[in-house]
């Protein structure tokens, strides 16, 4: 089987076997949750069952930018997947993330993904993680929207 096709298949058999909902791709989407979340809120998975994170962030660069979104940022890292997500404002208590998914993510290899940083409302430091397509999250980093 040719590696696109073989790709396309892994992604579409990871995705079936995924039971919570997909944060828009849209820019300025935000995610939308079941009922157990608020409104706006996407159900999430800090780790596999063990407790260990889907991969690991050591770097994000840069870790600001304008309330406005649009700065790229890379985000180094461990065992990340050609089919992450990267997500930026807050894990709730209750497992529910609120915030919003980057645009035009762009996966070099498992140690290096592009984002561009979605617009936020309020100067304010959030957390950003990268995800799976089923949720599965890393450690956050910190990214500052500057005022």
């Amino acid at each position: 089987m040719p590696r696109n096709r073989r790709r396309a298949a892994l992604l579409l058999a990871a995705l079936s076997l995924c039971t919570l909902p997909l944060v828009q791709s849209a820019p300025h989407a935000e995610a939308a949750g079941p009922a157990h979340c608020a409104p706006g809120a996407l159900p999430v998975h800090p780790g596999p069952s063990d407790g260990a994170p889907q991969g690991r962030l050591v770097a994000l660069r840069p870790d600001a930018g304008p309330l406005g979104g649009g700065t790229q940022v890379t985000l180094s890292g461990a065992d990340l997947t050609p089919y992450t997500r990267v997500l930026f404002g807050a894990l709730g208590p209750d497992g529910c993330f609120t915030g919003r998914e980057a645009a035009n993510v762009v996966v070099l290899s498992e140690t290096t993904v592009l984002a561009i940083a979605p617009e936020w409302p309020t100067a304010a430091t959030v957390s950003v993680y990268a995800a799976t397509p089923c949720g599965q999250l890393t450690n956050p980093l910190p990214y500052t929207y500057l005022g």
